[in-house]
């Protein structure tokens, strides 16, 4: 009768404990359930889950201002939690005597600053001697919450919270311009880089067509050949272009040969220059034909 009133008067999660732990010290002889035997399983059970639930408790208590920001400063949800823990304890025969030190500890993790300063003012009344219990300190801080929250100032910034985030904002706005500002000069640098390729390739043009000046325009003598091999390329001396070209005399175009022109020796100097330049487009246009 011991066995079935103790095995009914477990709920179905402390019965699969207490069997499970049969398997280590068993509870029944012959076949049949001892009372006394299963009694002295059940306070073993409890007694291994008392001092879990215990250590669990105690430390919760020593970390009352995460609790605070996990409530998001909401002071009496905050003391509802306390208040649990602190029945969870008592049920279990434990006290806590440092629970004073902790709830100072959760105020002061609060976000409304007003509300802190509050509770240091109540802190160093404390600790100079004056008499406060837990009770009476949570009294005192769910009614500055009420008293805040009816006002409409609760958590609202001061003065010179709103001053540190405009100045940090700031800040944000000058690191960002300075990033983009070395993003940009970056970005230059690189176009000045491809300039500079490009001025390289332009001289190594220039120099190349002073080289062919040299001897483009240079005509031959009596009784030198009209046609000539320059880096492997056959050249032909135009009588119309007064230059080497790669075209003969016969396949040429057409250019007014220049004993034809008339004119002024300032006219005679820029015919000849326009007629070098047109040389030398003949020759490119002729390399490009090949």
């Amino acid at each position: 009768m011991m066995y079935n009133c103790i095995m009914n008067s477990l709920s179905d999660a402390a019965q699969k404990q207490v069997r499970n732990r049969a398997m280590v010290t068993p509870f029944s002889i012959g076949g049949r359930g001892s009372g006394a035997l299963l009694l002295k399983v059940v306070i073993m059970v409890s007694h291994v889950d008392t001092r879990a639930t215990v250590t669990a408790v105690r430390t919760k208590f020593s970390s009352l201002d995460k609790a605070m920001r996990d409530h998001d400063s909401k002071v009496e949800d905050f003391n509802n939690h306390v208040l649990t823990l602190v029945a969870q304890l008592h049920a279990r025969g434990e006290q806590t005597h440092d629970l004073l030190v902790n709830l100072f500890k959760g105020y002061k993790a609060c976000k409304d600053s007003e509300f802190v300063e509050y509770i240091k003012k109540k802190e160093e009344m404390y600790e100079e001697g004056g008499n406060i219990d837990y009770n009476q300190l949570m009294d005192w801080a769910v009614n500055k919450y009420k008293a805040r929250k009816e006002a409409g100032t609760w958590c609202q910034r001061t003065t010179e919270e709103e001053t540190i985030i405009a100045l940090q904002a700031q800040v944000k706005d000058l690191m960002k311009a300075s990033i983009q500002s070395n993003k940009s000069d970056s970005q230059k640098s690189g176009t000045g880089t491809k300039m500079g390729q490009r001025g390289k390739k332009t001289n190594k043009k220039a120099k190349k067509r002073t080289k062919r000046e040299d001897w483009i325009t240079i005509q031959p003598k009596g009784d030198e050949k009209t046609s000539k091999q320059v880096n492997g390329k056959t050249y032909h001396w135009c009588p119309n272009h007064k230059a080497w070209t790669r075209h003969t005399a016969a396949e040429c175009k057409g250019i007014p040969n220049s004993n034809q022109a008339k004119g002024t020796e300032k006219e005679k100097g820029s015919e000849a220059k326009l007629k070098l330049s047109k040389a030398l487009a003949a020759i490119s246009d002729d390399e490009e034909d090949e």
